[in-house]
C-alpha cells in the first residue's frame, strides 16, 4: 500500500513538472488558454440547454394544471345537472281525464 502511494506521488510530481515546463513555454500558454475557452463555451451551452428544459417543464406543468382545472369544472357542471331531475307528468292523470269525459257523455 505504501508503494502505491509513493508511485502516485512520483507520477504527480513528474506530471506537475511537465505541466509547469509547458506553461512557461509559449505553446503551453496557448493550450491552457484554449482549454479554458472551450470549457467556458461548454458551460454556457450546458446552461442554455438546462434553461430550455426548465422552460419546457414549466409549460407542461401549466398545461396539466389547466387540464385538471377544466376536468374539475366539467365534473362540477355534470354534478349540478344531475341534481335537478326532470319531472314528467304521470300517465295516470291523462287516463282519468279521458274516462271522466266519456262518463259525462253517457249521462
Amino acid at each position: 500500500m505504501a508503494v502505491n502511494r509513493l508511485a502516485y506521488f512520483l507520477a504527480g510530481a513528474v506530471l506537475g513538472a511537465a505541466g509547469l515546463a509547458m506553461v512557461k513555454s509559449g505553446k503551453g500558454k496557448q493550450l491552457v488558454s484554449g482549454v479554458i475557452h472551450g470549457g467556458c463555451g461548454l458551460a454556457e451551452s450546458v446552461l442554455a440547454r438546462v434553461e430550455t428544459v426548465k422552460e419546457d417543464i414549466e409549460d407542461y406543468v401549466a398545461e396539466m394544471k389547466y387540464k385538471a382545472e377544466q376536468a374539475k369544472e366539467a365534473a362540477a357542471e355534470a354534478e349540478d345537472t344531475s341534481v335537478e331531475p326532470e319531472v314528467e307528468p304521470a300517465p295516470e292523470a291523462k287516463e282519468e281525464s279521458t274516462v271522466d269525459s266519456s262518463e259525462s257523455k253517457g249521462e
